[in-house]
């Protein structure tokens, strides 16, 4: 089962949905955990239907900041123990499988809010203390000196505050795949600053039920916080085979002269067996308009991974130079168009 944590920094404009939906798409999730959607009251079906997930939750931001969408398919089993401005709690599992205590967590941008997100996060332990937990999500704060890097150093006070918190709340942080910083502030030169907010913890229960997996840290798609994954995984079980989707007629073929030169060719008429006929005429058609499908439009997802290793590995770089993210900005602008021609399909 994967599940992806992300900060969106808000998922109201079009560029940053399409970044969402390639996110999903590229990483198939199971679950996803979003902070900072800032959308209104009223867009979860819309993000439900589009993303197909069946199933959600969301919280409206608060003025222009703040909002959560949590989503989950019909292959998870949620049961949904309290919500708010900056946290979900389940119970989740595999269906007919193991369940665990899941909490998706935002800390709070604010120092002075921070230690009520502790007393939070300290109260969601003693919803299940004895149950495998697994934490995920924006904790606004590093473990350590070492988890930023420019800039002046962190209040050691506030550090202390986050490590005392994840200390009684017995939680461990999970190893992780990837760069190091989940954050960055997008400045060049000596005013850049990267830091890690984001984390995955496990309490010790987990391990007596599932395997110990890293988190990985992908790209920021076009957030200024890298996506997290994490991987559910039960010893000695394998994952199931995923589908191949059904047959879906693409809107962008009605462009296209040789869709209808496509249809007329394979559709014939039956006297004696009419239904059967039209049965055969509908396979005969979507086989054919798949193959040319492929033929004519299967460019595009493979220069959509190019440009979106290409953006991947200048954001991986470490360098802060102007030219660097001069570079950036016009790859992800490329990258945007890609995805834009993408969404006629």
């Amino acid at each position: 089962m994967n599940i992806i944590c992300w900060n969106a920094r808000g998922l109201s404009n079009p560029r940053a949905f399409r970044q969402l939906r390639m996110l999903v798409s590229h990483h198939s999730p199971d679950v996803v955990f979003i902070m900072e959607s800032k959308l209104r009251i009223g867009s979860l079906s819309k993000f439900r239907n589009v993303l197909k997930f069946p199933n959600g939750i969301e919280v409206p931001r608060v003025g222009l900041s703040g909002g959560l969408l949590f989503l989950w398919k019909s292959n998870v089993n949620v049961s949904m123990i309290n919500y708010g401005i900056n946290f979900v709690d389940c119970y989740m599992g595999f269906v007919d499988g193991p369940s665990w205590h899941f909490s998706g967590f935002y800390g709070a941008p604010s120092i002075s809010q921070r230690q009520f997100t502790w007393e939070l996060l300290k109260k969601l332990k003693d919803t299940a203390p004895l149950y495998p937990w697994l934490v995920m999500g924006d904790f606004n704060e590093v473990l350590s000196q070492s988890d930023k890097l420019g800039g002046p150093l962190r209040c050691e006070n506030q550090i202390d505050a986050f490590r005392d918190a994840i200390d009684f709340c017995e939680l461990h942080d999970l190893p992780y795949n990837g760069d190091r910083f989940t954050w960055h502030n997008n400045h060049s030169q000596t005013s850049n600053v990267k830091e890690r907010l984001d984390y995955g913890f496990t309490n010790t229960f987990w391990a007596d039920s599932f395997i110990t997996q890293p988190v990985s840290h992908l790209d920021f798609f076009g957030s200024d916080h890298r996506a997290l994954l994490f991987s559910v995984a039960i010893p000695n079980v394998q994952s199931q085979p995923r589908f191949k989707s059904r047959f879906r007629f693409e809107q962008i073929w009605l462009q296209e002269e040789k869709c209808h030169d496509i249809i007329l060719e394979q559709w014939k008429n039956s006297a004696t067996d009419p239904t059967n006929q039209v049965l055969q005429n509908i396979s005969n058609c979507a086989s054919q308009l798949q193959r040319w499908h492929h033929s004519k439009f299967s460019y595009m997802p493979k220069k959509i991974k190019i440009s979106q290793d290409k953006v991947a590995a200048l954001n991986n770089k470490h360098d802060t130079s102007i030219e660097h993210f001069e570079e950036l900005r016009m790859s992800e602008s490329i990258l945007d168009e890609l995805l834009t021609k993408e969404e006629e399909y």
